[in-house]
C-alpha cells in the first residue's frame, strides 16, 4: 500500500515538473524577440552633400584655315585622333574654277590639309560630311583629351574655404560606385543669386567617365574620434523628432528605455553623447519598434 502512495506521489511531482516546463517554454516563445548590437569607440564624420557634374578642360577646337568647299572627311565622333593625324582637306573655290575650265596645275595647288593638333577623342563635329562649303575659321571639329577631367560643383561660398582644407572628398556615381578626389582649384567669381561659387575637383585615381554625368560629392564638415557610437537602426524617435532613445537589455533579459542625446551621426552611424554607454551593454538593434519600457524579451 505504501509503495503504491509512493508511486501515486513520484507521479503527480513529475506531472508538475513537466507542466512547468511545458509553461515555461510556453512562455519563453510568446516573448518578444529582439536583436542586439553594442556601443563602439570609433570616429565619425558628418557630411555636406552636393550636386556635381563631370566636365573635361581640355577641348582643343579645329576651326577652317581658309574659305573653300570641303573635299574630304577623316574623322567622326567619338573616334580616337592622334596629333597629326589628317583630318579635312579644303579647297578654295579659284582652284575648282580652274579645274572646271580645265586649266593644267599641280594636284595640291589650293588644296590645304586640316591636320589634329593634339590626341584625344572626337567630342562634338560641326562638318561631317564632304562638300560643305566653310569660312575661314569657322569651327569643323572638337577634340577632347578625356583623361583630363574635373567633377564641378557650385558650392555655397560658406563652404569654399572649409573645401579647399580638405585633402579629399567623397565621389558617388549614379551607380553607386564611389571615387575619391581632391580640390583642384575656385574660380574667382560667385553667382550673383545664388552666392555660389564653381569648385572643381579632380580624380586621386583616372577613371574614364562621360562628360555631363551627374556626380554627388560628399564633402566632411565635421569630425570626431574616438567616441561612442551606436548603430542607427538601433536609435528610436517620437514623431516629432524632438526624443531619441534605445532600449538597452538588462542581464535579466528586460529591455528598459534609455533617453540620449546624439551628436554627428551618417548613414550607418550616431554619436551618443549622453548617457556614457558601456561598450559591452547590449543594445536591441531589431524589434524595438513599439516595445514598451521593461518588457522581457528573449535575444535571438
Amino acid at each position: 500500500m505504501k509503495q503504491l502512495i509512493y508511486l501515486f506521489i513520484f507521479l503527480f511531482l513529475l506531472q508538475s515538473c513537466k507542466q512547468k516546463t511545458t509553461n515555461l517554454e510556453t512562455k519563453n516563445l510568446l516573448l518578444p524577440q529582439v536583436t542586439i548590437t553594442h556601443p563602439v569607440l570609433g570616429d565619425i564624420k558628418e557630411y555636406e552633400k552636393i550636386n556635381g557634374q563631370i566636365i573635361f578642360l581640355n577641348k582643343t577646337t579645329i576651326s577652317s584655315p581658309i574659305t573653300g568647299y570641303v573635299t574630304l572627311v577623316n574623322a567622326k565622333i567619338g573616334d580616337k585622333i592622334s596629333k597629326g593625324q589628317l583630318l579635312y582637306k579644303i579647297q578654295t573655290k579659284e582652284s575648282i574654277a580652274l579645274q572646271k575650265a580645265k586649266v593644267s596645275l599641280k594636284s595640291s595647288i589650293g588644296i590645304v590639309a586640316v591636320y589634329a593638333s593634339v590626341t584625344g577623342y572626337v567630342n562634338s563635329q560641326s562638318i561631317p560630311d564632304s562638300g560643305v562649303f566653310v569660312n575661314e575659321g569657322n569651327s569643323m571639329i572638337t577634340i577632347i583629351k578625356n583623361s583630363d577631367l574635373a567633377v564641378q560643383v557650385n558650392a555655397p561660398f560658406s563652404l569654399s574655404a572649409l573645401i579647399q582644407t580638405k585633402k579629399s572628398i567623397e565621389v558617388e556615381l549614379p551607380n553607386k560606385e564611389k571615387k575619391t578626389a581632391f580640390f583642384y582649384k575656385a574660380i574667382p567669381t560667385v553667382d550673383a543669386i545664388s552666392q555660389t561659387q564653381q569648385i572643381l575637383f579632380k580624380l586621386k585615381k583616372f577613371t574614364p567617365l562621360p562628360e555631363n554625368l551627374n556626380v554627388l560629392i560628399k564633402i566632411p564638415i565635421l569630425e570626431r574620434s574616438k567616441t561612442i557610437l551606436i548603430n542607427k537602426e538601433a536609435v528610436l524617435a517620437n514623431e516629432t523628432q524632438d526624443e531619441f532613445w534605445v532600449m538597452k537589455v538588462t542581464e535579466n533579459n528586460v529591455a528598459l528605455k534609455i533617453n540620449i542625446k546624439k551628436g554627428l551621426e551618417n548613414n550607418k552611424d550616431v554619436e551618443i553623447l549622453s548617457p556614457k554607454l558601456k561598450l559591452t551593454d547590449k543594445i536591441i538593434v531589431k524589434g524595438a519598434y513599439g516595445l514598451p519600457d521593461s518588457t522581457q524579451v528573449k535575444i535571438n
